[in-house]
């Protein structure tokens, strides 16, 4: 059974690190200046902001991984873009000032992250979930009970303290969590990009085969409300399954991806009491990621 739903769901594996396939070449210099939730040339299409939290329960943390999709269910199109968590904005408020996205939701958690998307990219959110640490560790293995299996080398084992050997190895729940959050290489968060990637496939195919059967798909919904307990969001079951009875049986690799930044329009820099940054070149991304949401 092919699953674009399955999509959907999988959006929370991607909010604590499981990001997104290989990313095409970008076009910066598309020009749009319209917000992309003009429902004039989408119809019923919903943008969701998926937010992967740093945090074990605390009340306040930073926000680990940022992905907005969008899901055009008159096409059944999905499509994700990434925003790097050390991307430089500028984060509104009574005093603006600019800082790494992520701080955005410490200071004034997911509605704060919200607004800092819509006046730095134009974008609007219709739906926002949010899963910690803990609730990624059990999603992985409501999803994946036999497992994920990835390579393993000496650097991860020694700066994760996972308990594995050099090779290939099955994780799970927690040891996964600390192999998808890995980045402290020459790669750093985009060599964490291309780790994950294998990862979500591996937990797409181990969804498809846990629903494959009768008894899967009567399964479904009981799965499905059972991840939604792991989310902090306004997502509910009966959303996900409004939009699932056409979606279910179609193809799922025509979703499209994006990064932000996208190639070529960032540069590295450092600020005193911020710390390592990706400095934009604001128009270039802006435009970007409208151009994305727009076609």
């Amino acid at each position: 059974m092919k699953q674009k739903v399955l999509y959907i769901y999988l959006l929370v594996l991607i909010l604590a690190g499981c990001t997104y396939a290989p990313l095409p070449k970008q076009n910066g210099n598309a020009s749009t200046d319209k917000k992309v939730t003009d429902e004039s040339n989408h119809g019923d299409a919903k943008t969701f902001l998926l937010i992967g939290a740093d945090s074990r329960g605390e009340k306040k943390s930073r926000a680990d991984a940022i992905m907005i999709a969008r899901y055009f269910p008159e096409r059944g199109k999905l499509k994700l873009a990434s925003i790097m968590r050390d991307s430089y904005v500028k984060i509104p408020g009574d005093h603006p000032q600019y800082n790494k996205i992520n701080a955005a939701y410490y200071y004034g958690g997911k509605e704060l992250l919200k607004k800092t998307i819509d006046e730095a990219f134009g974008v609007k959110i219709d739906h926002v979930a949010v899963i910690d640490f803990q609730g990624f560790v059990k999603m992985v293995d409501l999803l994946a009970p036999e497992g994920v299996v990835v390579d393993v080398d000496q650097k991860i084992i020694d700066d994760m303290s996972i308990q594995a050997s050099i090779g290939k190895n099955v994780l799970h729940g927690e040891e996964l969590l600390k192999y998808v959050r890995f980045r402290h290489d020459d790669e750093s968060d985009f060599g964490r990009v291309d780790r994950q990637q294998g990862v979500l496939l591996q937990l797409k195919n181990g969804f498809i085969d846990q629903i494959s059967s009768l008894e899967g798909v009567v399964a479904l919904p009981s799965i499905i409300e059972q991840g939604l307990s792991y989310l902090d969001t306004d997502i509910g079951l009966k959303t996900i399954l409004e939009m699932g009875p056409k979606a279910v049986f179609q193809a799922s690799d025509t979703v499209e991806t994006l990064r932000i930044p996208v190639e070529g329009s960032f540069k590295d820099a450092e600020y005193p009491e911020i710390g390592a940054v990706l400095e934009m070149d604001e128009t270039k991304n802006k435009r970007a990621l409208q151009a994305f949401f727009s076609k």
